[in-house]
């Protein structure tokens, strides 16, 4: 984290970093300002904002992304799978990453498996490893319950923009697991969670 000059603070707005002068934005003191940017510094850090099924992030904890393309913001990343074991044949994978302004949502069916051989020596032997066959959803909408107030989301290529009534619910959501569904292209329904661990970790950037 850089070093801040006593006149300059740093503020958290949306999906970047801004700076600005404290006579512009008498709310906040330059202790206070401080104070939050040191927070942030403090979180453990993910280079990319890109989701993939294979993604190894810290998940249900606030984090800091400094991704190449959208700059630096905090966010939050769920997963949860659905029909039992991650490699069986027909198993879902919702993975979801949840920041000030966005929710981004790629769900996952594992259509199989194979082994992959190998040749030495002339033999063949399979390798340890099996080959999965992962084929990709598009979810069109997008629908949580925060308590008892349900939430319909409509955005394009997996990604739903967040109101301020809606990161207000979210940061104000009960210590539980909390329901969404996704409705695909086609109109297929994928009811799912998000974990408890995940609703305590939006505190950290509503």
């Amino acid at each position: 984290m850089m070093n801040l000059p006593q006149t300059i603070s740093v503020l958290l707005l949306g999906t970047s970093l801004a700076v600005l002068s404290p006579q512009v934005c008498p709310a906040f003191t330059v202790q206070e300002v401080a104070s939050l940017a040191k927070a942030s510094s403090d979180l453990p850090l993910v280079k990319s904002a890109g989701l993939s099924p294979d993604m190894d992030v810290p998940w249900s904890k606030a984090v800091r992304i400094v991704d190449p393309f959208e700059g630096e913001f905090l966010g939050v990343f769920d997963r949860n799978s659905l029909g039992g074991y991650l490699l069986r044949e027909g198993s879902t994978q919702v993975i979801s990453l949840w920041t000030p302004s966005s929710i981004r949502v790629l769900v996952t069916v594992n259509s199989g498996e194979a082994m992959s051989p190998f040749y030495t020596a002339g033999r063949v032997y399979p390798r340890p490893d099996p080959l999965r066959f992962v084929a990709t959803k598009k979810v069109d909408k997008l629908l949580l319950k925060v308590r008892e107030k349900v939430f319909q989301l409509d955005g394009s290529t997996g990604t739903f923009a967040i109101s301020q009534e809606l990161a207000t619910a979210l940061k104000n959501a009960p210590d539980e697991n909390l329901d969404i569904r996704l409705v695909l292209e086609g109109g297929q329904a994928v009811d799912s969670e998000i974990g408890k661990g995940t609703v305590k970790a939006w505190r950290n950037i509503y």
